[in-house]
């Protein structure tokens, strides 16, 4: 595996680069997004990394395997290689990320044409998030992401 990759890789679980962060909470924001609270948006909230956190893992997916998950048990699949090759964690951030396809409510990938139609549904803090996402094929995850906010 080339350092960059592995550099990708353990930047899921550590530090997320400033295009992604800027991706996914665009594609996070506006109104209707969040179930009974209007328009929210921030960048370290949970509701923001969550969100963040599924686009970057189908993104991972996709750069790994040159197509678009479409089940929850590929998500799992690459969930596990990732935290598999992120090295020593902490063991409640191990503990965290292993869990996390669990927040999910509601998860559904539908390919439209070379794209990946993400739509998904989770509950932090008593509200409800629920969100459609497109992401389109690029080189990295960080381009996926990037152009998830061009429409």
């Amino acid at each position: 595996m080339s350092p960059e990759t592995r550099n990708t890789i353990t930047r899921w679980f550590k530090v997320v680069s400033t295009v992604a962060i800027l991706g996914c909470t665009a594609a996070s924001c506006g109104p209707g997004r969040v179930v009974g609270t209007g328009p929210h948006c921030a960048f370290a909230d949970p509701e923001t990394t969550t969100s963040l956190g599924i686009c970057n893992l189908a993104a991972e997916y996709y750069v790994a395997k040159q197509q678009w998950p479409l089940s929850k048990e590929q998500l799992e699949e690459q969930n596990q290689r990732m935290l598999a090759q992120a090295g020593e964690l902490p063991p409640e951030e191990a503990k965290e990320l292993s869990e996390f396809l669990g927040r999910f409510t509601f998860l559904d990938m539908k390919r439209q044409g070379e794209n990946l139609v993400l739509h998904y549904r989770f509950s932090i803090d008593k509200k409800t998030v629920d969100q459609t996402v497109t992401l389109r094929p690029k080189p990295t995850a960080d381009e996926i992401l990037e152009a998830a906010t061009a429409d």
